[in-house]
């Protein structure tokens, strides 16, 4: 109960828009090993070469196309096999910035996995195609390392500039809420699925 109350309040929290949602459910993700040896390593590296702990690691939220009710129930914990359902590809495999190209045709920092502080501007990607009356958005542990600050578009990007490890997209020039922009898959790993009502 205490990890569904930290994070029911930091979704509430970090809730900017009118018409606030609140949690129902929240899942712990477990990530492969493969992917999580590689986030580990990349965190690692990071670490080592910013000097930032952890590689500076942040909670960011995502929000993502659901073709299914995973998550909506005790009962209901079993990956779909369909190919829009981006939600189950992500907590079986991680993030792939391959998928994501395919999936949205503009970002406005370029070719990469998009998250933010702010949970209700991720909720504006949350996408429901399998009928539920709920909504799923995922957290996330993201490696921001050395991030360059930006205000103004740039969707050319397919990595960050040099000498910087990701994106922060901030408000006051072309975004209202944050944005943050890593292109690397093992930059990224899911960590709780939260099920919520909007």
């Amino acid at each position: 109960m205490a990890i569904f109350r930290a994070i029911s309040k930091f979704f509430k929290d970090q809730w900017k828009h009118p018409t606030p949602s609140t949690p129902t459910i929240i899942w712990k993700i477990y990530c492969d090993r493969a992917h999580e040896a590689e986030f580990s390593k990349y965190r690692h590296a990071i670490h080592r070469k910013t000097h930032y702990p952890s590689g500076n690691s942040k909670r960011r939220w995502h929000g993502t196309i659901r073709a299914c009710t995973i998550g909506d129930s005790e009962g209901q914990t079993d990956f779909c096999e369909d190919d829009d359902c981006s939600l189950c590809s992500i907590i079986r495999t991680s993030f792939r910035i391959a998928k994501a190209k395919k999936r949205t045709n503009f970002g406005r920092f370029g070719a990469g996995i998009y998250t933010s502080a702010t949970s209700s501007k991720a909720h504006a990607y949350v996408a429901e195609k399998g009928g539920s009356p709920y909504k799923a958005m995922l957290l996330n542990d993201v490696v921001l390392g050395k991030p360059i600050k930006l205000k103004k578009t740039d969707t050319s990007l397919t990595e960050p500039p040099e000498d910087y490890d990701s994106v922060i997209g901030e408000p006051g020039g072309d975004l209202n809420y944050d944005e943050a922009i890593v292109y690397k898959n093992e930059a990224i790993r899911p960590l709780f699925l939260v099920i919520y009502r909007h």
